[in-house]
Parts: structure tokens; sequence; C-alpha cells
């Protein structure tokens, strides 16, 4: 028989395996929906979606990883969804700036993807990581007692 994890903690693995796959499919969708090709951001997201599916399908298969499978998982959706936010809040200020009121489809078409993302990419992966993540319970277990000290004897330390 396999170890598993404990109780209640198996359900909420499976869960987020299962929650991983709402990101993959909106990124992967994402990415195969735009018109044009860059192969920089074709192999980015597309290895990013391939490992959170990855990961997903060994929580599921192997219990024993399940937890380390998705802290993989949850970090790897996570990088990836600071990059594409701060690419689009970086394409917002370069619009906003340089082309002025002509530039205002392009805003708007950041805002839309960065709104879009964040949820899925950011604030997901940081719940998973929060409920995934190992306990801290040991590092916050009180240190052992000292074995008690000696009382100093009366003859100033002259012991023969």
């Amino acid at each position: 028989m396999r170890p598993v994890s404990h109780s209640g903690a198996r359900r909420s693995e499976i869960l987020f395996a299962i929650g991983n796959l709402v990101p993959a499919l909106v990124l992967g969708v994402g990415l195969f929906a735009l018109p044009t090709r860059w192969w920089p951001a074709d192999v980015t997201v597309g290895s990013a979606v391939v490992g959170v599916l990855v990961t997903s399908v060994c929580a599921v298969a192997r219990p024993e990883l399940a937890r380390l499978a998705l802290r993989v998982g949850a970090g790897v959706l996570l990088a990836l969804g600071l990059v594409i936010v701060g690419t689009a809040a970086l394409s917002l200020a370069f619009l906003a700036g340089i082309h002025g009121d002509f530039g205002q489809g392009g805003v708007a078409l950041m805002l839309l993807v960065t709104f879009l993302v964040l949820p899925y990419a950011v604030v997901y992966p940081l719940i998973e990581l929060r409920f995934v993540a190992p306990r801290a319970s040991a590092a916050l277990t009180p240190p052992a007692p000292k074995p008690p000290v000696e009382a100093p004897s009366g003859d100033g330390g002259a012991a023969a």
C-alpha cells in the first residue's frame, strides 16, 4: 500500500491538481489564439503549460510526491504570471507614454490582458502555494530545556 498524505489533505491536493487545468487551459488557448507567432513567447508559455499539466498528473498519480509537484507547478505558473503581468505593465507604460491618444487601443488591450491573466496566473498560484507549502509547526516548537547548572562551591573555585 502506498503512503498517502494526511486525511483531508489528499482531497485538497487532488482539487488543486484539477484546478491547475484551468490556468493551463486559459494560457494555452490564449497562446494559440494570438494571430501572430513569436517563438520566445510560444516556447515560454507552451513549456509552462506543459509543466503545469505534468505536475498536476504527477500530483494525482503519485500521492507521495503530490505536495512537491503542486509546489513546482504553482511556482512555474506564478513565475509565468509575473512575467506576463510585468510585460503587460511595461507595454501599458510604453503605449501611454510614447503614443499618447493614438495608443489608447493598445492600452485597453494590455489592461484586458493584465486583468485576465492576474487571477489565473498570479492570485491562484499564491493561494495554492499557501495551502500546499510545508507547515512551519516544526520550526515553532520550543527549544529543549537546558540541563541544570551546578551551584558554585564556596571555596572560590579551588577544588582539589
